[in-house]
């Protein structure tokens, strides 16, 4: 039963991700998608399957961290390591495109914010999707 709420999150997150990403990236940070558009490799079709792949493996990595170190499993906590998370991957992703390619620095700040509410989001229906368990205490890392 574990493993189980374990998938079914993961493909929760997994839905929520594309919606969200959609809404984020082709119309609340529209602009900031316009002004990247020429950097945008011609064949993106043929590789969007990638980008699904690694979204999953994100979130299943998200949820192990969450599952592996959550203790009471509040809604706190949950934003809590939502913010750790969307902070560490901001820094490793925005942070490295920004110094990669020639975008201008708000388009990167506006990445980082897009994705910290996202991440904050993630943690906040990860405490819905994975209550704790009875019984369990506050052992860090068993199920």
């Amino acid at each position: 039963m574990r493993k189980w709420r374990s998938v079914v999150a993961v493909v929760v997150l997994f839905v929520v991700a594309l919606a969200w990403n959609a809404l984020v990236h082709l119309v609340v940070l529209r602009s900031s998608h316009d002004a990247v558009r020429h950097l945008l490799r011609a064949d993106l079709a043929g590789k969007l399957w990638l980008s699904l792949a690694g979204t999953a493996a994100t979130l299943a990595l998200f949820v192990w961290g969450y599952r592996r170190f959550a203790c009471d499993r509040s809604l706190g906590e949950g934003l809590r390591y939502g913010l750790f998370f969307g902070v560490i991957a901001g820094l490793l992703v925005d942070l490295n495109q920004y110094v990669l390619y020639p975008i201008p620095a708000w388009v990167a700040a506006s990445w980082f914010a897009g994705g910290l509410a996202e991440f904050l989001l993630y943690g906040a229906l990860l405490t819905r999707l994975i209550p704790p368990q009875a019984g369990r205490g506050m052992v860090v890392g068993r199920d």
